[in-house]
């Protein structure tokens, strides 16, 4: 076990997968326990992170639970993985393991970066903005509004007492990319220009910084870690692997725009969407009253 009382990054990801298999088995440690023969309390010790189970170890685990298939080939992967300092999470966000992952390390954080160059960051998105972000891909409307919702409830370490100092960098093209609904994106931007007076949002110019969309997250134990999200995985960068990323966040803070500049600009992206939903409301008045007076409301 490490002599840090907060267990690292790669060891809380092993022990959140084992408990969630433990948990939708409907076991308990003391039954587990007994099935295969580990003493309780190292179960518990190896959910929380405080000590590595060997390759053995997890497929005693997971056998007596039950798991096989694609989700076995996973985490015992990710036991393999996790010897090292990164490892590859697959699955979406919408995974329930992913999302535990990702919303530990941002409860475990003591400060955080986060760089969205192409969408309004997760923890800034309104429910009907992260709808449209992910309704093309997740067809199963009871799992997009947990989806939402497992977003909000993250967003929360950006606000209260207990708030994570956090700074947000969205590039310039997030504020264009709104996927043909004008009037979320226009609730969207007048959330962000409410919020900017208690959270650092500022806008970067999309050219000025091509790396992808990542989080940087400084973990209270001051294990530097950066997560970088993919369409069907998410990649966890530890150490000298997430040391780059430090160089990146200063290039961001150079290019980006004042917070005052920057709210100008919400401003200014409301304003558009304001009028566009003005224009589109009109027009769907004008095709009703030719409607009713028996026109085509094409012509």
């Amino acid at each position: 076990m490490r002599d840090s009382e907060m267990p690292a990054p790669y060891e809380r990801v092993l022990g959140m997968a084992l408990r969630n298999a433990r948990i939708e088995a409907s076991l308990g440690l003391r039954e587990l326990g007994r099935w295969i023969g580990v003493e309780p309390a190292l179960l518990s010790s190896w959910e929380l992170g405080q000590r590595i189970p060997t390759l053995e170890d997890v497929a005693g685990v997971l056998g007596a639970l039950g798991v096989v298939g694609e989700k076995k080939t996973r985490i015992m992967a990710l036991t393999r993985e996790l010897a090292g300092s990164s490892w590859v999470m697959r699955g979406s966000q919408a995974d329930t393991a992913h999302y535990a992952i990702l919303s530990g390390h941002e409860r475990h954080a003591e400060s955080m970066t986060v760089w969205a160059p192409l969408q309004i960051p997760d923890l800034l998105q309104i429910p009907d903005y992260a709808r449209l972000v992910f309704g093309p891909g997740l067809r199963d409307k009871e799992i997009l509004e947990q989806v939402v919702e497992n977003r909000l409830s993250r967003s929360r370490i950006l606000f209260g007492a207990e708030a994570v100092e956090a700074q947000l960098f969205v590039g310039t093209e997030a504020l264009r990319n709104h996927f043909g609904d004008a009037e979320a994106m226009l609730r969207q931007m007048r959330y962000l220009m409410e919020i900017s007076q208690t959270v650092t949002i500022r806008l970067v110019p999309s050219q000025a910084v091509t790396e992808g969309a990542f989080s940087w997250y400084r973990q209270r134990d001051a294990t530097e870690v950066v997560y970088c999200p993919h369409h069907r995985a998410g990649v966890f960068l530890v150490g000298r692997q997430a040391a780059p990323y430090a160089e990146t966040i200063e290039r961001l803070a150079e290019s980006a725009l004042s917070r005052a500049d920057s709210l100008r600009q919400l401003s200014a992206a409301a304003a558009g969407f304001a009028e566009e939903v003005k224009a589109q409301r009109l027009a769907n008045e004008a095709g009703l009253t030719k409607l009713l007076a028996g026109e085509d409301p094409t012509d």
